[in-house]
C-alpha cells in the first residue's frame, strides 16, 4: 500500500503525480494526515522553508506503528524521519489496531488524535517527533477527526466534535490534552460515505 499524490489549482480538476510514500522496512503505508509546521518546531525546515509534515501508520503485518515524513518542496517529495516510528503503542493496548494519526495545532503544542483498540487517544508533542500519551475516549473506530464548531452558529458557545470513520461523533470540551464528552454518541451519514476528514 502506498500514498497516492495529486495536485489541483481549483480543487475540482486534479493531476495525478507519482506516489508520494512507499512501503519500507517498517511496513506499508496506511492512512494519516498532514500539517504545515510554520514555526519549524520539528526542526526539519531549512533556509526559512516551513516543512510540510505528514504522520502515517506503517503496517508491518503483525503490528501498526506511527511514523512521520516531511517535505521541503511543497509536498512534491517526502523524506521519512530516520528515527521512525515515533509512536509504538502496541504494548500499551495489547492490540494491533492503532492507526490513522490526525495532526493539528492547539495553542502551544501539537495534538495527534489516534485510533487505538476501542476508541480515539490523544497524544501531544512540542516538535512532531516526541509524543506523549494523554487520554483515551472509547466508542470509535478508525480515522479520527477533531474540530471545534460554534453551537447553533453562536461564536460565544463552542464545542469540540470528536468524529469516527463510520459517521459517529460526540460533542464535548477539549483542553488540548483530554476530550470530555457532553453529548453523544451521535451518527450522521448519507450514502456510502466513510472516513470523511476535515481540512
Amino acid at each position: 500500500m502506498h500514498w497516492g499524490h495529486a495536485v489541483s489549482s481549483d480543487l475540482l480538476h486534479w493531476e495525478e503525480l507519482p506516489d508520494a510514500l512507499y512501503p519500507d522496512t517498517i511496513g506499508t503505508m496506511f492512512s494519516g494526515s498532514a500539517v504545515i509546521d510554520h514555526n519549524n518546531t520539528s526542526g526539519f525546515g531549512k533556509n526559512g522553508i516551513a516543512p510540510f509534515v505528514v504522520a502515517y501508520t506503517a503496517e508491518t503485518g503483525e503490528r501498526q506503528v506511527q511514523c512521520i515524513a516531511y517535505s521541503l518542496d511543497g509536498g512534491n517529495t517526502f523524506t521519512k524521519y530516520d528515527k521512525n516510528p515515533v509512536i509504538n503503542s502496541n504494548e500499551i493496548w495489547n492490540s494491533r489496531d492503532t492507526r490513522d494519526p490526525r495532526l493539528f495545532w492547539y495553542k502551544d503544542h501539537w495534538v495527534m488524535a489516534l485510533n487505538e483498540r476501542d476508541g480515539h487517544s490523544i497524544y501531544t508533542s512540542d516538535n512532531l517527533r516526541d509524543w506523549k500519551f494523554q487520554s483515551h475516549t472509547p466508542g470509535f473506530w478508525e480515522c479520527p477527526d477533531m474540530f471545534e464548531l460554534a453551537v447553533d452558529g453562536n461564536p460565544d458557545n463552542k464545542l469540540w466534535v470528536m468524529y469516527g470513520a463510520s459517521g459517529t461523533y460526540m460533542l464535548g470540551h477539549f483542553d488540548g490534552y483530554k476530550f470530555t464528552p457532553v453529548s453523544g454518541k451521535h451518527r450522521f451519514a448519507r450514502g456510502s460515505i466513510y472516513a470523511a476528514q476535515t481540512y
